[in-house]
């Protein structure tokens, strides 16, 4: 995992729990205030009234002032308390359970006959939240060093299950736009173990997925990485299967009321990737997509407005 210049802020609330722990066993990296430590204690004890209160509501319930909740976040690592509460929102949705559950909470709790706006809504205000851990948690200098080693690498796989195969698809189609030896690995095809062949050490695997996690994509991660080749993971959480057999790791947020995976955030952090890739590669991207749009005219793919 890439070395970070500052605080990473916890990902979830049991990393939240147990930076608690231990800032009351004094091992912790921080040392906030007895009344931050309060603070945090009781948003904790309180997760759903954490999630969705005000800031002035859960300083007057916590008595203290709302500048100790500010501090708090950004002690925490977080930009601010918006982040920090973006966190305990996101955890109301369990991304890791059935999506059926999903689907039956979210039946359960509309009226018959929802207007299609207030959906639209709904799912906004979702995907907005995501985008604020996103925001929260994102290091632009791991960011950077990921499109580095993405941009140098000899040979490139990208990997996605299920619904993260449109993900994958779309990364590979779009780094092939930049950069050359770039594919898609699948289960469809030649498969996943003929995808492997040609790879050697020091070729990097992009791999992606969140819970629930496919068997086959941490069989994959820990394959590269036990034949030395560099592995990107796009996931959930630090702590996930495929965060645990790569080197660099990417998080992103999938919770919501929709009731599979909420993917907007996970494309939006994909197109910042790729334009930093492309960056990266300078000039060499932009002569590459040359060649690609004379070929796409050449062959007469397009429709001419």
């Amino acid at each position: 995992m890439t070395r970070k210049s500052r605080r990473r802020p916890p990902s979830s609330l049991h990393e939240l729990r147990e930076l608690l722990a231990r800032v009351h066993a004094g091992t912790a990296d921080i040392r906030p205030g007895p009344k931050s430590i309060q603070a945090l204690a009781g948003l904790l004890d309180t997760p759903a009234d954490a999630a969705v209160s005000s800031i002035s509501e859960l300083a007057e319930r916590l008595d203290v002032n709302p500048s100790t909740l500010t501090r708090l976040a950004k002690t925490l690592g977080f930009s601010g308390f918006p982040a920090l509460q973006a966190l305990f929102r996101a955890e109301l949705t369990n991304p890791s359970e059935p999506f059926s559950h999903r689907a039956n909470r979210w039946l359960e709790g509309v009226p018959s006959g929802e207007p299609a706006l207030d959906t639209l809504q709904q799912v906004t205000r979702d995907e907005l939240n995501n985008l604020e851990i996103l925001a929260s948690h994102l290091d632009p200098q791991v960011m950077d060093a990921i499109a580095g080693e993405i941009a140098s690498a000899r040979a490139i796989r990208v990997h996605g299950a299920r619904m993260f195969h449109s993900l994958a698809s779309f990364n590979a189609y779009c780094l092939g736009l930049v950069r050359e030896r770039v594919s898609l690995l699948d289960d469809t095809g030649a498969g996943l173990a003929r995808g492997m062949l040609d790879m050697h050490a020091g070729d990097l695997l992009f791999i992606m997925g969140v819970a629930p996690y496919t068997r086959s994509s941490i069989a994959l991660a820990e394959l590269a990485a036990g034949q030395n080749m560099q592995v990107v993971a796009l996931t959930d959480a630090y702590s996930s299967p495929l965060a645990q057999h790569a080197d660099h790791v990417l998080i992103t947020t999938t919770s919501g009321a929709f009731f599979a995976n909420n993917m907007a955030v996970a494309f939006i952090l994909s197109e910042a990737l790729l334009l930093q890739i492309a960056t990266r590669l300078g000039r060499k991207a932009v002569e590459r997509l040359q060649r690609h749009e004379r070929l796409v005219k050449e062959l007469d793919i397009g429709l001419t407005p």
